[in-house]
């Protein structure tokens, strides 16, 4: 008798997952319905919302759906992936994943209104992006080392703008700071087109940005780019040195743009995702649209993956954010 009922429990959970799997699968396959909101937990104009802005059309046939981005800027990344991480796993409400928002953030607060680790489901990489240092072009600062003599012998003086509280250009300065032995103001904004406006308008002596929303300005000549905050040379500014080439060769960070939702998304939508980013990313007509967007360099993984690279960066930030400038 026991080995009857044994055998029923075994035929139920069989049916049961087997019910479950159909469901996912026809969920997949019904998947997008509707219009999917991708959030860019920065301001508009920024490089996040470029690029994800710049490759919508492209994922969207693959997904074959409506695709929207929606801005909801704050806290450097952490407003608006905290608004999807609390949202329906459906996924109809997905959001822009990059360190800033997840291993960085983590590494300068305890009270974190999302487990990085739990609270969100990793669905791939896209690219990464690299910054510069930049002055408007009656900066006195003609060089690196210039700005580096000044603020030696004028602590603090100098206000430096960057995108985030502790985001990578905090996270860059902290480390150029200590490598230069300097100290300076820095001041935090929530997009790269709002570091760029407040450095034009004279609020702040330098900033640390992202190409896109200062490449024009560096071609008109309204900006000057002392060296590039990444391991290479920026292709489309061959001209700019590195930090390393100055001497400065920890202070090379790059950010990576890639998306997630919230945890609990089913995995066959998961994959679904995940393929439709992988051909956006080898399409040619794409690879062409990534090529003319300054900074951004196509570097796709998985979601597992990129999950794995985001919190091994984890303990590296940890250990930066105790020295960086304008930490409360």
């Amino acid at each position: 008798m026991q080995k009857k009922i044994g055998t029923g429990r075994h035929f139920i959970l069989f049916v049961t997952l087997a019910c479950l799997l159909w469901a996912g699968s026809s969920q997949a396959q019904d998947y997008p319905a509707s219009p999917v909101q991708i959030v860019i937990p920065y301001s508009p104009g920024g490089l996040t919302d470029i690029f994800w802005r710049s490759v919508s059309d492209a994922l969207a046939s693959y997904m074959k759906g409506t695709i929207m981005m929606v801005n909801k800027p704050g806290g450097g990344g952490v407003v608006g992936t905290s608004f999807v991480a609390n949202a329906k796993p459906d996924g109809y409400t997905l959001v822009n994943i990059s360190p800033e928002a997840v291993s960085i953030a983590a590494a300068f607060t305890a009270n974190m209104p999302y487990d990085i680790e739990k609270d969100l489901t990793y669905i791939a990489k896209a690219s990464e992006v690299g910054f510069g240092i930049a002055v408007r072009d009656d900066s006195p600062f003609k060089t690196l080392e210039e700005l580096v003599a000044f603020a030696k012998a004028n602590p603090k003086k100098l206000k430096v703008a960057g995108m985030g509280i502790v985001g990578t250009p905090h996270m860059i300065m902290g480390v150029f700071q200590r490598e230069a032995n300097i100290e300076t103001t820095y001041v935090p904004f929530d997009g790269g087109s709002e570091v760029v406006a407040t450095l034009l308008g004279g609020h702040t002596d330098f900033a640390v940005v992202s190409l896109p929303p200062a490449s024009p300005h560096l071609r008109s000549g309204k900006l000057r780019m002392l060296a590039a905050c990444s391991p290479r040379r920026f292709p489309t500014f061959p001209a700019i040195p590195t930090m390393a080439e100055k001497g400065y060769k920890r202070s090379s960070f790059a950010t990576a743009l890639g998306l997630g939702g919230p945890k609990g998304l089913a995995p066959a939508i998961v994959s679904k995702w995940e393929e439709a980013i992988d051909k956006t990313m080898k399409d040619p007509k794409v690879i062409s649209i990534v090529e003319k967007i300054d900074g951004v360099v196509i570097d796709f993984k998985g979601g597992e993956d990129y999950k794995k690279e985001l919190m091994a960066n984890f303990p590296v930030f940890k250990e930066i954010v105790s020295t960086l400038p304008g930490k409360k």
